[in-house]
């Protein structure tokens, strides 16, 4: 009877985090909650943090945050009508400029106000992981999404340079996502005639990032051991003369966000 009791007990430790496991696949599969993440965050003295354009020479300064505070409504614009609900959040505090503050407002966005927004955080769902930044995940977990999206752009050079080699990148439940993602992308806004931007025939790539030492490595591993989609758009890059021209027209830029929000409805219709 005891090597029963403790057989049974055996097979109960074993069964419970699979059990655990199969419940928190199952929250993300149904979940019809979408999160964007902007990225990086408004500093008062500097204005947007992250990629930038060199200068102003093809149409106007870009900055990366500022940008997605303009239109990460415009992406969940689509995601709502599609029938599934949107949140937006960002690292930092209400920005300064009142434009952009408006832009928040309007679009309702979630300030979660780190404490330092450059500082390294932990998870509160997976405290092996650590990252700058963690806490817009924490909070994007917080809501049981069904994937999460940190809208970003990339630059690879503090002078103009033509480069075409954009890419979604995601963690590894996120991968069947990024690749509809980049499929809409290419086929909606890359070289695409008349009112696309130009991309030299380079298609949009999708990259798997597990490493938690390169940047959101563990906002991705974070949100993948959840059973959480999640994918970091990094498409357009600021130092590219031919992005940064599409891009600093205001239809063009409302059909780059138009198009991230139809790769994720995509996703979550065919799931």
């Amino acid at each position: 009877m005891k090597r029963l009791l403790l057989a049974a007990a055996a097979a109960v430790t074993l069964l419970f985090p699979a059990c655990h496991q199969m419940q928190m696949q199952q929250i993300a599969y149904n979940s019809k909650v979408v999160v964007l993440d902007i990225g990086h965050y408004y500093e008062p003295t500097r204005g947007g943090q992250g990629a930038r354009t060199p200068d102003a020479s093809k149409g106007g300064v870009i900055e990366e945050t500022e940008f997605w505070y303009r239109y990460a409504g415009e992406v969940k614009k689509v995601i709502e009508a599609a029938g599934y609900t949107c949140l937006i959040c960002n690292r930092g505090d209400i920005p300064t400029d009142p434009r952009l503050a408006t832009a928040a407002r309007k679009a309702g966005v979630h300030h979660v106000k780190s404490p330092i927004p450059t500082a390294i955080y932990r998870s509160t769902h997976h405290p092996h992981r650590i990252a700058v930044g963690m806490l817009s995940t924490n909070y994007a977990l917080d809501q049981l999404p069904g994937a999460v999206v940190y809208l970003h752009h990339n630059s690879n050079s503090e002078t103009w340079r033509v480069y075409n080699k954009g890419a979604f990148y995601c963690n590894e439940v996120g991968t069947r996502m990024a690749y509809t993602m980049a499929q809409v992308m290419n086929r909606d806004i890359l070289d695409h005639p008349g009112n696309g931007m130009p991309n030299n025939g380079q298609p949009c790539g999708v990259v798997l990032r597990n490493d938690g030492r390169k940047g959101g490595g563990d906002w991705l591993n974070a949100c993948n051991e959840s059973y959480v989609p999640a994918v970091i758009t990094e498409v357009a890059y600021l130092s590219n003369p031919e992005h940064a021209r599409y891009l600093n027209r205001h239809e063009n830029a409302v059909r780059f966000a138009q198009a991230v929000g139809r790769g994720i409805v995509e996703y979550l219709n065919n799931r």
